[in-house]
């Protein structure tokens, strides 16, 4: 039996939020020296909790995962406690699978997340060699001093975090945009995710709609909660299980019948768009029942199909809300979106039978999603509709029309800005977005591309692993590993040489198609191993940070323990670089360059907060993101509920905003929100996708699950959860693997015209015949190696979840806890 330390009555208690996915949940932290552990009796432990009693499943206990040992600089040891915070609104006390197991992710030399990367490394003859910090921020600062002297600011490429939450947060963002934006001036820029710098949402964007636009008690209050491309139970799972849950269970029908008086109120219903039965399917049914569910299995790619007869259906059973279009939006939009993505030149039926046809899926589940989103209810009462998107959308074949498509049935229908709607994505990452303007314009730079034809010739990657989870992934590694060669070998013949010596063989390298790599992260990841340098950065709990959840609600993170080695906060590395590069244009004698890299001379994370906190007007032009007037000292007062942005300071008060444009105003010139064209069908840019579609006979779905973050680049040094995963799974279904002689545990290869990757076969009826659903990111495969290199031509996002691949068995199942296991035992590399 594992015995778990409690926290003595004077043990340090702080609050943070979970690093992992939007949600934030809320969290409280304890510490005290190891041993010096609390009693099991109420009055003898800080939670006054009476462990001499069994607890329920729900109540104030304690798991082996919520605690370890940490160990300070000063070789201090400390227990650490993390459990769910009950008094936080976001997830009222609730731990997913994730957040359940912080403790478990932080450094402890003990332990495996011991492989942290402690100190700067350069790569010499092989082998990645500690150097200081002022050694590092000197190679690193003349080498990208050079590339913008000789090839410009866009022969300077990054590709960073943009996020909040572990590894970002609104301090470490400024940061990375101050140095690039203000600094180096670059168009190379990239987001951790996708190949050049630019929003997965411009369609929301130039409607004048908010991303995040609702609270999180929305779902509590909606009639119908809509679902597209989403996955919530696995990937935002308290917010499903605190909010959407209890309205399908009907346990919110006090709360509705409070907040709207007469009007009537029922259990809530749910309708997913998704071409697989995906966990959240499950589980909304077994809330609710499936009588409240509707799933509409659509074909890859036809997301606009459907939701545009579903909105056509609306308009002409004059389900619409009339008075919301002609009082908030511009009424030219509305004329050119009723004749453009409607239709209404075709009999209606029509249109919804091509819809169905092309969706796969019956013509009634298309008119019963009209009646469940916008039929009236009892008494004339309009439904409140709560409309969400993930992923499965936002990296569709046709991202701008796909996103605009969902913002125009929720201005259709009046379904923003009253509580109960909205219409937001359900995000991946926590949001900390703040940084000056990008220096490109739309559609921004293609960075991957830019990369792979030798244009940059200094790539720096913070935060992220492109090896793994870009699109053409082979490709970029390939580039790595050939245009990083001469510069290794300008490093190796030149060790123990002046620097300048040193500097003017990497340029003279770079000339010849060489590229500096830099990486910037956390551990040892599989970019971070093609780098010359290496920059060991300091993660969540290790440094004060702030971030937004899904419903903008900002956040202290508090510092709880000491980064590991030499490791620092991604603000203070960007800040010791930008210093070292005004040092060299001041001895160049060039103040113009000098002064772009002026005022990074931050002491606290505070400072960069409060830095970043200028860029906002305290008015209505505001971003989502703006915190006017927030300190530190303000969000620690406010625990882990904090205060929605955007902030307003109302006659010396700080004030948050539940709602986004509660008051009907939207972020456009007219202060209209505007209808976005969004049509069928697909033009001609869409042919490389579709030679591959007739090419390979499966359809290759991908994303996360329940136990994955991402990469797993904490989770493959925690058995319990790299151990449920130890390679990436393929989903199949029965009758595809009968014909191909596979079963559940074949180790099986994917290969297409881009590349191949391996996965374990599992056996299932979530996905249709001719489909597939594959783990994304993950260390042992990545299904990038099959994403050709399609993008949205108006937004340069990626059409991550459109492959085709043929799939071939390769042998029996593997002896997974010997060959697979993550444990250094059992990995020969």
């Amino acid at each position: 039996m594992v015995q778990v330390p409690l926290p003595p009555r004077n043990a340090k208690r702080l609050h943070t939020v979970c690093q992992f996915c939007i949600v934030g949940c809320g969290y409280r932290v304890y510490r005290w020296p190891e041993g010096k552990d609390g009693g099991p009796a109420p009055q003898d432990n800080a939670l006054g909790v009476d462990y001499r009693e069994q607890l329920g499943a729900f109540e104030n206990w304690i798991a082996p995962t919520m605690h370890s040992v940490v160990t300070d600089k000063d070789g201090s040891r400390h227990s650490i406690v993390i459990v769910p915070d009950s008094d936080c609104v976001v997830n009222k006390g609730m731990a997913s699978v994730r957040g359940g197991g912080l403790a478990e992710t932080l450094y402890a030399p003990d332990r495996l997340t011991g492989d942290r990367l402690k100190t700067p490394l350069l790569a010499e003859k092989g082998v990645h060699k500690a150097q200081s910090w002022s050694e590092a921020a000197d190679l690193g600062a003349r080498v990208i001093k050079a590339v913008i002297d000789r090839w410009g600011a866009d022969a300077v490429g990054m590709k960073f975090f943009d996020h909040g939450g572990g590894g970002g947060g609104f301090e470490n963002n400024w940061a990375v945009g101050r140095f690039f934006f203000t600094g180096v001036g670059t168009r190379a820029a990239s987001i951790h995710n996708r190949p050049a710098y630019n929003s997965e949402v411009h369609a929301a964007g130039d409607a004048g709609v908010a991303t995040l636009n609702n609270s999180y008690v929305d779902a509590q209050l909606a009639d119908t909660i809509v679902i597209v491309g989403g996955n919530p139970f696995e990937t935002q799972t308290n917010y499903f299980l605190a909010h959407m849950a209890p309205n399908l269970q009907g346990e919110s029908l006090d709360l509705k019948k409070s907040t709207f008086g007469d009007e009537p109120a029922d259990a809530g219903r749910m309708i997913i768009i998704d071409p697989r039965r995906t966990m959240s399917v499950a589980a909304a049914e077994s809330a609710g029942g499936p009588e409240n569910v509707l799933h509409l299995r659509i074909e890859p790619g036809t997301d606009i199909a459907v939701i545009n007869a579903i909105a056509r259906i609306i308009r002409d059973r004059r389900w619409y809300d009339a008075a919301f279009v002609d009082r908030h939006t511009e009424r030219q939009t509305f004329e050119s979106f009723q004749r453009s993505s409607l239709d209404t030149d075709r009999p209606l039926a029509d249109l919804v039978g091509q819809a169905a046809r092309l969706c796969g899926i019956p013509e009634a589940e298309i008119y019963k999603a009209a009646e469940w989103i916008a039929k009236p209810k009892r008494g004339g009462y309009r439904r409140r509709t709560l409309l969400h998107y993930e992923k499965g959308l936002i990296w569709g074949l046709k991202n701008y029309e796909g996103v605009a498509s969902v913002i125009n049935l929720a201005l259709l229908t009046g379904n923003i800005g009253r509580p109960g709607t909205g219409a937001s994505r359900l995000g991946g990452h926590q949001e900390g977005y703040v940084r000056p303007p990008y220096p490109g314009g739309r559609p921004a730079l293609n960075v991957d591309e830019a990369v792979r034809r030798g244009e940059v010739k200094c790539y720096w990657v913070g935060g992220c692993n492109p090896v793994l989870t870009t699109m053409k992934a082979e490709a970029m590694e390939a580039a790595m590993v050939e245009r990083g060669a001469p510069v290794k070998a300008a490093i190796d013949a030149t060790v123990g040489r002046p620097i300048g010596e040193r500097v003017t063989r990497i340029v003279e390298a770079l000339k010849q198609g060489g590229m500096f790599l830099m990486a910037q992260d956390i551990y040892m990841t599989a970019t971070a191993k093609h780098a010359h340098l290496v920059l060991p950065a300091a993660q969540w709990g290790e440094s004060e940070l702030t971030s937004i959840n899904g419903e903008r609600r900002l956040r202290l993170y508090e510092r709880f323990m000491d980064p590991p080695g030499e490791a620092i906060p991604d603000w203070a590395i960007m800040a010791r670089f930008a210093r070292r590069i005004r040092e060299l244009y001041l001895e160049d004698e060039n103040p113009l360059m000098a002064n772009r890299f002026l005022d990074f001379d931050w002491r606290t994370p505070e400072d960069v907060f409060i830095h970043a906190r200028y860029q906002f007007k305290g008015d209505r032009s505001d971003p989502m993101e703006a915190y006017s007037g927030v300190t530190y000292d303000f969000l620690r007062q406010r625990g882990t509920n904090g205060v929605q942005t955007p902030t307003r300071i109302v006659n010396g008060v700080i004030s948050g905003t539940p709602r986004m444009h509660h008051d009907g105003r939207f972020s456009t010139k007219s202060g209209r929100a505007r209808f976005i064209r969004a049509t069928w069908p697909w033009p001609s840019y869409a042919a490389q996708v579709d030679e591959q579609r007739k090419e390979f006979r499966f359809w290759v779905n991908n994303g996360r699950n329940n136990h994955v973050w991402q990469t797993q680049y904490h989770y493959q040094r925690i058995p319990f959860y790299g151990d449920h995963n130890p390679l990436p799974y393929l989903e199949m279904h029965a009758d595809d693997a009968l014909e191909l002689g596979i079963a559940s545990g074949d180790l099986v290869e994917l290969f297409n015209d881009v590349g191949t990757v391996q996965a374990l076969a599992y056996i299932t009826d979530a996905v249709k015949r001719g489909h597939t659903f594959m783990l994304f990111g993950h260390p042992r495969g990545s299904v990038g190696d099959l994403i050709s290199d399609h993008v949205d031509p108006k937004t340069t996002i990626p059409y991550y979840k459109g492959a085709w691949a043929d799939v071939r068995r390769i042998g029996p199942k593997p002896d997974v806890a010997r060959e697979l296991s993550f444990l250094p035992q059992n990995v020969s590399e």
